[in-house]
């Protein structure tokens, strides 16, 4: 191929803004050898295959690359990384043939850091040299033949032996010769450009030196987004004008798609590297964008170009990709805080002020009016969170005046009311007549052995719960809660068995028919070869099977009984029913909720919630109400990884190519039944290689199932449907979601949707789409979802949730009023508090220790620049409640930030002594002109008085204040905190 113009014209000390980026790997594989490309990290992949252009890439190179590697790319890091000064004195090339002094090589072996007859270093047998995974066969100086792990090899190169680093070294973009190409230059590191001066260089776009801008001959061409007929004209178009037309795609399916239905009729040939040829070529390469060669009359294409991947990547950047989650729980401004004097408060930022010569930061909280206060981050555990995620935000406060204690004391006389009656429901229950049913050693092991896997803790705890009740001789009323696809129904499947193995029926109540046909199929396979018969009841019955499994529940022939509220027909009776399972209660409406109240009437009863109770309501409810909450994911699980981005062609079909890439299936949520039809028509066209079906609810029943059944055994690659698919559908190889108005569902639906994905080992993707404008309330509601990936943060988004919507479901919904006012938190915690007095329990009192010290300890803006992040460090910091935990937190910070200033150090430290004084019960932390003072608040004192006086300061026992008092002299204030833990390990 002539391409002598584009290297004709000088381009180094160049910039050229605005080329593709397949024009730029065009100009970098043309380039003369040596050259080098300095490229961002995510970027590596489009650059490091140029077989299309003939030519081979080393990536990344180290030692054993230097004299070889002509072409190179970089990533900042490693054209930074370290590299000998001199590498021939640092390494050792082995070729067949070449003639090699025996005790030269064997001294710099030495030198290498291989040592004679050691572990890792050489031997010498006769003739054969063996060094690392190397054998080398000589005749006399001369290397025969070379063999690294079991291959024969014509050349390797040998580098220094692990912990033996190259002295005087450079850095490794230093060491590689040639023009340097910089793809993106704005993002490279000011190290970077220190090690480009005097070189030649060529910048591809903006950030670099201000030079002359003389552009090739390049047109570059617009995305087509998916308009392949005007693809397949521009095609022809260009051939008739003598042009040739070269087409980088990266999927077969794409190429095979393309070539079949738009290309078929032209010239066309699949090749591996571009060739001088007329007509149209199509060739295998991670390109993207696209040109018009004028000159050397090629138009230069790629798949992303024909479908628009380009433009999603600023979406792309705000995913949620978190290997070790950050805290939902982390504070952000805007948050609302709930202080025990002074209540609701809207978080503004931080603040640092100096106070007696120590800088502190504080919490600003912007109350009622013009109210403000400054409250230290110490103080931070003190505080209680309002998730204020409702379209009407919480009511602020007023400082000073009484409005907070009057709403909090309706709050606690409510609770108070309300603990009284749930007292009085489980009396009754515990007194009511039931059936017991014991354990039965010889057939509840049958069941087990169907469970491929292994309980979680939280599975475990739970299954023992629901067997303990039904032990006893009162009938059950149990809620298990836990998010989905924690392992509910297998609970139910044992619990069912065991009542079956004393004789007694079982009916499983779904709230929907593909819903109950999905567990029938479950409770079917794990009973098949055990002497239990189940049936299904639903509105896919035909009338013939309905009458057969009718009959069946009256004789008593059929053990187990699966199906929709067709089960609260006047026409099912049971000969004997022991146990009902009802599936998320609280989609049955009223009329159906009283007959199953009807049903239940001294049955055991067994309710699953795919909603997860909140820890705090958990706490409160689980000494008074039966509930087992499972917040631990099953072994393997992974967060599902959530993009939030406005709706984005681009996005929706690179997010469907990749599932199927890895042989799986999506959803496609298009939630209006009117125009569903037309959006399958618009995907069919944007993602043509995809099988489409469709699903809404108002198609017949039969169709439905049909599609359903279809896209289960893998008829389809991606289901078109409307919120029908958010009940509990468990289709494995599904493990992408796409949401279209994601910002129209409320923050249930939207979870339970996205749990329909990411049910196995697999990793899954949510896509949350919304328009590009959205109002206040939804965006938060879609960040908070977005901000819940990681596993078992259920219980999080069901305490925004019964913020916004309620709590009715398992409260009651006069106590709605009374959550929004003083916050689902606190209230809560006056509702567990009321319930152990009336039990006649002591109520601990929450620990909690003031500290006091006029010491300078901070995260300052010069180590964590972003006041957000700072905002949420200290939040995450405070919600430690132990020394692990907080140690953890630490090194993330210290991982991303580097080590911390002294203001920092002293900060940390403060937390480690705030976190040892509560688990010691140290009441607080004071000081004054010559001491310090730890105020334990209990006498005697229990203490190792030999460790005390072995500290390197003198400390006080003191009996008023029961505590210890700490000599100032010969501390300086950065030691107190190391100061007084030494003293705290010391205390009983």
């Amino acid at each position: 191929m002539d391409v002598k113009h584009s290297l004709d014209t000088p381009l180094t000390g160049r910039y050229l803004p605005g080329l593709p980026q397949v024009a730029r790997t065009y100009l970098w594989a043309r380039a003369s050898e040596p050259t080098v490309l300095v490229a961002p990290k995510d970027r590596l992949r489009l650059y490091a295959d140029l077989e299309a252009f003939g030519r081979g890439v080393w990536v990344n190179p180290g030692l054993e690359a230097y004299g070889f590697a002509r072409r190179v790319l970089l990533d900042p890091t490693a054209a930074l990384r370290p590299f000998p000064r001199d590498p021939e004195a640092w390494r050792v090339v082995f070729r067949e043939g070449d003639r090699l002094l025996r005790d030269r090589l064997l001294d710099k072996l030495d030198r290498l850091g291989y040592r004679r007859d050691e572990p890792g270093g050489y031997t010498v047998r006769g003739e054969v040299l063996e060094v690392a995974d190397l054998r080398l066969e000589f005749f006399g100086d001369t290397i025969e033949a070379i063999f690294a792990l079991g291959e024969r090899r014509s050349r390797v190169v040998l580098t220094p032996a692990s912990g033996r680093e190259p002295e005087a070294t450079v850095p490794a973009l230093a060491a590689y010769e040639g023009t340097v190409f910089l793809d993106r230059p704005a993002t490279l590191p000011d190290e970077v450009w220190v090690q480009l001066a005097g070189r030649e260089v060529v910048c591809f776009g903006l950030g670099g030196p201000e030079r002359p801008v003389e552009r090739p001959p390049f047109e570059p061409l617009a995305p087509y987004r998916a308009r392949l007929e005007r693809f397949a004209a521009d095609v022809r178009g260009w051939l008739e004008a003598g042009f040739r037309v070269v087409l980088f795609y990266r999927h077969e399916k794409t190429r095979a798609y393309l070539s079949d239905r738009y290309l078929a009729d032209l010239p066309l040939a699949t090749l591996r590297t571009v060739e001088e040829r007329p007509g149209v070529q199509l060739v295998p390469a991670p390109f993207e964008g696209g040109f018009v060669h004028r000159e050397e009359r090629t138009v230069y294409l790629t798949e992303p170009l024909l479908f628009a991947f380009g433009g999603a990547a600023h979406a792309r950047s705000r995913r949620i990709l978190q290997a070790a989650p950050e805290d939902p729980g982390a504070l952000a401004v805007g948050d609302y805080l709930v202080h025990p004097e002074h209540g609701i408060g809207r978080f503004e930022g931080l603040e640092s002020r100096e106070v007696l010569g120590a800088v502190r930061d504080y919490l600003v909280l912007r109350y009622a009016g013009e109210g403000q206060l400054y409250v230290p981050v110490e103080q931070l555990p003190l505080l209680r969170r309002h998730p204020g995620t409702s379209d009407e935000p919480p009511r602020l406060s007023s400082l000073g005046k009484k409005d907070w204690q009057r709403a909090k004391e309706r709050a606690q006389a409510d609770a108070e009311a309300l603990a009284q009656r749930l007292l009085v429901l489980y009396a009754r229950r515990q007194q009511a007549p039931g059936t017991a049913y014991p354990a039965l050693p010889d057939w509840d092991p049958l069941i087990e052995a169907g469970f491929p896997h292994t309980l979680t803790e939280d599975q475990a705890r739970a299954l023992a719960d629901v067997l303990r009740d039904l032990e006893t001789p009162h009938p059950m009323d149990r809620l298990v809660s836990g998010d989905v696809g924690f392992g509910k129904t297998e609970i139910a499947l044992r619990a069912a068995h065991r009542v079956v193995g004393h004789g007694r029926q079982v009916a499983y109540l779904a709230p929907t028919t593909l819903l109950a046909e999905q567990h029938y199929r479950t409770f079917a396979e794990r009973f098949a070869g055990l002497p239990v018969e189940v049936a299904l009841l639903s509105r896919f019955t035909s009338e013939a099977e309905a009458r057969r499994v009718e009959e069946g529940l009256a004789e008593g022939r059929i053990d187990v009984v699966i199906g929709t509220h067709r089960l609260l027909s006047d026409r099912v009776r049971f000969r004997q029913l022991g146990l009902l399972i009802i599936d998320e209660e609280h989609r049955f409406g009223v009329a159906q909720k009283e007959r199953i109240k009807e049903v239940a009437e001294g049955l055991d009863v067994l309710s699953l919630s795919a909603t997860p109770i909140p820890r705090t309501l958990y706490q409160a409810l689980v000494g008074l109400k039966d509930v087992s909450s499972i917040q631990t994911p099953p072994p393997g699980r992974r967060p599902i990884q959530t993009v939030v981005a406005p709706f984005d062609p681009a996005l929706v079909r690179e997010a469907v190519l990749f599932e199927m890439e890895r042989g799986g299936k999506a959803f496609y949520v298009h939630d209006r039944i009117a125009s569903i039809e037309a959006r399958v028509r618009y995907l069919e066209a944007l993602v043509p290689e995809a099988r489409i079906g469709v699903v809404h609810g108002s198609m017949p029943d039969r169709e439905i199932e049909e599609v359903m059944r279809h896209f289960a055994r893998g008829a389809f690659d991606l289901l078109v449907a409307t919120t029908i698919v958010e009940s509990g559908l468990d289709i494995p190889e599904a493990n992408t979601i796409l949401i279209e108005r994601a910002d129209r569902l409320g923050l249930a639906s939207l979870y339970q949707l996205r749990g329909r994905v990411g049910r196995r080992e697999r990793e899954a993707y949510a896509y949350l789409f919304h328009p590009p404008r959205l109002t206040e309330a939804a965006e938060r509601r879609l960040a908070a979802l977005a901000d819940l990936t990681d596993l078992g943060s259920g219980h999080r988004l069901a305490e925004k949730d019964m913020e916004i919507r309620g709590v009715g479901n398992l409260l009651g919904p006069q106590q709605h009023g009374h959550v929004q006012a003083v916050s689902f938190e606190v209230y809560t915690e006056l509702l567990a508090e009321a319930i152990r007095k009336l039990k006649g329990e002591e109520v601990p009192k929450p620990r909690h220790t003031t500290l006091d010290l006029a010491v300078s300890a901070r995260i300052p803006p010069t180590y964590v620049p972003d006041a957000g992040e700072r905002s949420r460090l200290y939040g995450r910091l405070a919600e430690a409640r132990g020394l692990a935990e907080l140690a953890r937190i630490v090194r993330e910070i210290k991982a991303r930030y580097g080590e911390p200033p002294q203001e920092a150090a002293t900060f940390f430290a403060l937390a480690r002594l705030r976190v040892l004084a509560e688990q010691k019960g140290v009441r607080s932390i004071t000081e004054d002109g010559a001491y310090l003072q730890l105020v334990v608040g209990r006498w005697p004192l229990d203490y190792d008085a030999v460790a005390l006086r072995g500290l390197p300061f003198a400390v006080e026992p003191t009996r008023y204040p029961p505590g210890f008092r700490v000599h100032k002299r010969g501390l300086a204030p950065k030691d107190y905190p190391e100061a007084l833990q030494r003293v705290l390990y010391a205390l009983g």
